[in-house]
C-alpha cells in the first residue's frame, strides 16, 4: 500500500496527464479500421522512454521485467572480468539481436500472412484475462477502453509490451558491449596520433548525435503507430506527411539511423565492435527487405488484377475472322512485338545466342586475358592504360555523341538517312552503351587486380580498415545504381529522352531521387573508390580521380544542358537532402533552449523538482515488492495453460479422429479439386489441407510428410462448420493450387501450422487432356481457352470469354502455363512471353508458328 507522499505524486502526475489532455483533442485525432471493417478511435499512447524511465509514470509488470532484464546486463558488466565479461556480453546483445530481427520478424510475418497474433489473443481469450486488462491499461490515457476497443487493437498493445522488452535490452546490450570491448591501448602522446584521435572522437560523437537526431525526427512523423509496426494490426485514416528525416535517406530508421554503431566503433577503435555492428545492420536490412517491405508493398500498393475486356457489337465469329485475316497477311511482323527481348545492362539478360551478347563476351574475355598473358610491369601498364582509354570512351566520346544528338539527332538522323526509324537509333544506341559502361566498369577492376597485392600484416595500420571501407563504398555503389534503374527502368536507363519523345511535361522524383536531384554526381562514382582504396595504389587513385572528373564533366556538359531543355523550370532546385540539413540547422538552438531549460531549473534550486525525484525513487522500489507475487502467479498460469496446450496437441495428433477425402477418383487437368474433411471439434485450429504426389516410399500414410507441398495447399479456418462435437468442411483447389501435371494424388490433412499428417485420402487421379490437332485452328484456340480459364480459377471478373477477349496473367499463372504449352505441345517459352500474350488467339499463333519453326528444322 503506497503511503501519503507517494499517492499525492500520483495524483499529480495523473493530473498533470489530464491537463494535457484536455488541451488536445481526445486521442489522437486518429480513427483505426480492422480487416474486418470495424471502426474505431484510435486512443492515445505514450513513447517508450517516457513511459519507461519518467520516475512519475505507473509502471507494468512489463516495465519492470524490462528494467530487470536491463539491470542483469548492467550486473554482469560490473562484476565479471573483462577478458570474460566481453565475450558474456557478446552473447547478451547477439540473443537480443536475434530477437529482434529473427523473433520479432517471425510474429510479424506470420501476422501479416494470416493474422496469427490476432488469431492467438483471441484463441487464449486474452480479452476476459483481467491480469492483462489491468496490464495494458495502467500505461494508457482515459480515453482507451479495454472492452471497447477491437481485438486487433488490444492484441497490438500486448505486442506493444514484448517490443519494449527486446529494443531496450538490445540498446543496452549494444551499449555494455561496446564498453566491454573499448580499446584504450590506442592513446599516444604523438602528435600524429593525437590528432588521428581527434578525428576520430570528433567524427564518432557526430555519428551518434546525428543517430539520435534521425530516431527523434523519424518518430514525430511516424508515432508510436508505425514505430511499433501498427499497421501490421489495423490501418488508421489519416494522412502522414513523410518530411524531415525521410527526405534525407530510404528508409532511415534502417540506412542513417544505425550510423551511431559506426561512431561508438570509432570511439571503442575496436574492429570487433566494427564487425559486429556491420552484422547487426545488415541483419536490420534483411529484416527490412523480407519482412517489412512485402508488407508495405501488399497494404498500400496491392497488385490490381485487370478484367478481361469484352467484345463490343461484333460476334465472335466476325472477330475472329478479322484477327485471323491481320495475322495472316503481316504474320512476321505482327509477331515481332511480341517477341520477348529485354536489353542486355552490363550482366543482366544475357543471352549468348544474342550476337550483341556473344561480342560483349568476346570483347570482354579479351580485356581480362591481355594484361594477365603480360607479366610484370608492362601487365599493370596495359591494365592502366585500357582502363583509361574506355573511361576516355565512356565519359567523353558517348558524352560527345549524346551532346550532338541533343543538339542537332545527329545519331537519329543517320539511321533516317538509310530507312532506318528512331526507334532503330535507340536500339543500337543502347547497345554501344552498355558495351562502354561495361568494359568502364570491367577495366578498372582488371587495374585494381593487377595492382593489389595481400597485405602481409592485416593489423598495421589502415590496413583492415581500408578493406571494410573499400567493400562499403562498393556495396553503396551498387545500391545505388539499383535504385537509380528502379525509378528511371530501361528508357532512363539508356537516355532514352535524348532519342525518343514521350512527351513528359513534369518530373516526378520518386525512389532515389526523392533525396538526391542527381545521384550520380554525389555518390555515382563510389565503387571506384571503394576499390581505389583496397587497391591502394597511387596510379589508382589518379585513375580514380579521373573517372570522377570526368563523370562530372558528363553530368555537367551534357545531362544538366539536356534536362534544362526539355524540363526548364520544372527542375528541383533543392534536393531532399539539402532542405532536411537546413532545416535542421535553423531548429538546433530552439532544441537547445528547450533542453537547457530544465537543468537550470534545478541549479537554481527548484525544491520541487528535486522532492518529486526523491519520492519517486520511493514508490517505485514500494512498487518493486510485488513482483515475486505477481511473477509467481503468472508463472503458474503460464505452465498451467501450456500443460492444457500439449494434452491438447497430443489429442490433435490422434488420427482416428480426422478424416479427409475427394469429392472423384478422376479429374481433368486443371479441373477444381473439391476436399471435404471432417472430426472432432478441438482437432482443427490452424490446420491445413495439401495436395501431394503419391508416393509411399516419401509421404507414409502417417507421420510426417517429407515432401513439399508446393503451393498446392490451403488453410482450412475459414471453410469450417461445427455441428455438436463434429467439425467439418469443404475446400476447392483451383487455379494454380491443383497440380498442372498428369499423374496419381492424395490429399493430406495436416495438424496446425506442421507437416504432422493426420488423415489421407484415398489416391485420385489428374488425367492429361485429349490435345487437338495443331492445325486445327478454331479446335486449338477452344482447348486454350478452357485452359486459361481454368488456370485463372473460372473467376469470370478475370478470365476471358472468348479467344479474342483481354485477360492478364499473375506471375504464377504466366508459369505454370509457360510449363503447360512445354508439356503439352513440346515448345519452350519464358513464362514472361507468356504475360506479353494478352489474348488466347495471339498465344495459339505464337504456338502454332513456332511449332511450324520446329517442324521445319526437324523435317530437314
Amino acid at each position: 500500500m503506497e503511503d501519503s507522499k507517494g499517492n499525492v505524486l500520483r495524483h499529480r502526475y495523473e493530473k498533470k496527464k489530464d491537463d494535457q489532455a484536455m488541451a488536445s483533442p481526445k486521442g489522437n485525432g486518429s480513427v483505426g479500421k480492422t480487416a474486418r471493417g470495424e471502426r474505431f478511435q484510435v486512443p492515445e499512447t505514450h513513447d517508450m522512454v517516457t513511459s519507461l524511465f519518467h520516475p512519475l509514470a505507473p509502471k507494468s509488470v512489463f516495465d519492470l521485467c524490462t528494467l530487470a532484464c536491463m539491470g542483469v546486463q548492467g550486473f554482469l558488466w560490473l562484476v565479471l572480468p573483462n577478458a570474460v565479461g566481453k565475450y558474456v556480453l557478446l552473447l547478451c546483445f547477439t540473443f537480443w539481436r536475434l530477437s529482434y530481427n529473427l523473433g520479432l520478424g517471425v510474429l510479424l510475418k506470420n501476422q501479416s500472412d494470416s493474422q496469427e497474433l490476432v488469431r492467438l489473443y483471441q484463441k487464449h481469450k486474452l480479452r476476459d484475462n483481467k491480469w492483462i486488462q489491468r496490464q495494458l491499461s495502467i500505461k494508457m490515457s482515459d480515453d482507451y477502453d479495454f472492452e471497447a476497443m477491437p481485438d486487433e487493437y488490444n492484441a497490438w498493445l500486448l505486442f506493444r509490451q514484448l517490443v519494449d522488452v527486446i529494443l531496450m535490452n538490445d540498446f543496452t546490450s549494444y551499449a555494455l558491449f561496446v564498453l566491454a570491448w573499448f580499446n584504450t591501448s590506442t592513446f599516444s602522446m604523438s602528435f600524429y596520433a593525437m590528432l588521428g584521435d581527434l578525428f576520430r572522437w570528433s567524427f564518432g560523437i557526430f555519428l551518434i548525435l546525428f543517430n539520435v537526431w534521425v530516431k527523434v525526427d523519424a518518430h514525430r512523423v511516424v508515432k508510436d503507430y508505425a514505430w511499433y509496426w501498427g499497421d501490421f494490426f489495423f490501418l488508421i485514416e489519416q494522412s502522414l506527411t513523410f518530411d524531415g528525416v525521410f527526405e534525407m535517406a530510404p528508409h532511415p530508421m534502417y540506412s542513417v539511423g544505425y550510423f551511431g554503431y559506426y561512431g561508438l566503433s570509432l570511439l571503442s577503435a575496436s574492429y570487433m565492435v566494427l564487425f559486429v555492428s556491420i552484422a547487426a545492420h545488415c541483419m536490420q536490412f534483411a529484416f527490412l527487405i523480407l519482412v517489412e517491405t512485402p508488407h508495405i508493398e501488399k497494404v498500400y500498393n496491392p497488385q490490381k488484377l485487370p478484367k478481361h475486356q469484352p467484345r463490343v457489337n461484333m460476334t465472335l465469329d466476325d472477330d475472329i475472322k478479322l484477327m485471323m485475316v491481320a495475322i495472316e497477311k503481316n504474320a512476321g511482323r505482327d509477331m515481332a512485338p511480341f517477341y520477348f527481348r529485354p536489353d542486355l545492362i552490363v550482366f543482366k539478360n544475357f543471352d549468348i545466342f544474342r550476337s550483341t551478347d556473344l561480342m560483349s563476351l568476346i570483347v570482354i574475355v579479351y580485356s581480362f586475358l591481355l594484361p594477365a598473358l603480360v607479366p610484370g610491369d608492362a601487365g599493370k601498364w596495359l591494365a592502366f592504360c585500357q582502363a583509361l582509354v574506355w573511361r576516355c570512351i565512356y565519359s567523353l566520346g558517348l558524352g560527345a555523341l549524346l551532346h550532338a544528338q541533343s543538339d542537332t539527332m545527329l545519331y537519329t538522323r543517320h539511321f533516317l538517312k538509310w530507312g532506318g526509324t528512331a526507334a532503330d537509333a535507340f536500339q543500337h544506341w543502347k547497345s554501344i552503351y552498355n558495351m562502354a559502361l561495361s568494359m568502364t566498369y570491367i577495366t578498372f577492376i582488371i587495374a585494381c587486380c593487377k595492382f593489389y597485392s595481400l597485405p602481409q600484416d592485416w593489423t598495421y595500420g589502415m590496413t583492415l580498415l581500408r578493406h571494410v571501407l573499400g567493400l562499403a563504398f562498393i556495396a553503396l555503389h551498387i545500391f545505388t545504381s539499383m535504385s537509380i534503374y528502379d525509378v528511371l527502368g530501361d528508357y532512363g536507363w539508356f537516355y532514352g529522352d535524348f532519342f525518343i519523345d514521350q512527351q513528359r511535361h513534369t518530373l516526378l522524383y520518386t525512389g532515389i531521387y526523392r533525396f538526391l536531384n542527381n545521384p550520380e554526381k554525389i555518390i555515382g562514382s563510389s565503387g571506384f573508390w571503394g576499390m581505389t582504396l583496397i587497391t591502394n595504389h597511387w596510379l589508382i587513385y589518379v585513375l580514380a580521380l579521373w573517372s570522377q572528373v570526368c563523370n562530372l564533366l558528363f553530368i555537367h556538359h551534357v545531362e544538366d544542358p539536356h534536362m534544362r531543355k526539355l524540363y526548364g523550370e520544372a527542375i528541383r532546385q533543392e534536393s531532399g537532402v539539402t532542405k532536411t540539413v537546413r532545416n535542421a540547422l535553423t531548429s538546433i538552438p530552439a532544441a537547445v533552449s528547450s533542453m537547457l531549460k530544465p537543468l537550470v531549473t534545478i541549479i537554481n534550486g527548484d525544491s520541487h523538482s528535486i522532492e518529486r525525484l526523491e519520492s519517486a525513487f520511493e514508490g517505485t522500489a514500494s512498487s518493486m515488492s510485488s513482483i515475486p507475487k505477481v511473477g509467481s502467479s503468472v508463472l503458474h498460469d503460464l505452465i498451467k495453460e501450456t500443460k492444457n496446450h500439449h494434452t491438447e496437441a497430443n489429442s490433435n495428433g490422434n488420427i482416428q479422429d480426422c478424416h479427409v477425402h475427394v469429392q472423384k477418383e478422376h479429374y481433368a487437368l486443371g479441373q477444381a479439386v473439391v476436399v471435404k474433411w471432417k472430426g472432432a471439434k478441438q482437432a482443427y485450429h490452424e490446420s491445413w489441407v495439401g495436395i501431394f504426389k503419391r508416393s509411399e516410399a516419401s509421404n507414409p500414410p502417417s507421420g510426417l510428410a517429407t515432401t513439399r507441398a508446393e503451393g498446392h495447399w490451403a488453410w482450412i479456418n475459414d471453410n469450417q462448420q461445427t455441428d455438436a462435437d463434429i467439425t467439418h468442411g469443404e475446400v476447392v483447389f483451383r487455379g494454380p493450387q491443383v497440380p498442372w501435371k498428369p499423374g496419381a494424388y492424395e490429399c493430406r490433412f495436416h495438424a496446425g501450422s506442421s507437416h504432422k499428417v493426420l488423415a489421407t485420402s484415398i489416391p485420385f487421379e489428374i488425367s492429361s487432356p485429349i490435345i487437338p490437332s495443331i492445325q486445327d485452328q478454331d479446335a486449338l484456340q477452344l482447348f486454350m481457352l478452357k485452359m486459361v480459364q481454368q488456370l485463372m480459377g473460372n473467376d469470370v471478373e478475370r478470365m476471358p470469354m472468348s479467344e479474342i477477349d483481354t485477360y492478364h496473367l499473375t506471375d504464377i499463372e504466366a508459369k505454370v502455363l509457360s510449363g503447360l504449352v512445354i508439356d503439352l505441345f513440346k515448345v519452350n517459352f519464358a513464362w514472361q512471353v507468356m504475360q506479353m500474350d494478352t489474348t488466347v488467339t495471339k498465344l495459339t499463333t505464337r504456338i502454332r508458328h513456332a511449332h511450324e519453326i520446329l517442324c521445319f528444322s526437324h523435317k530437314q
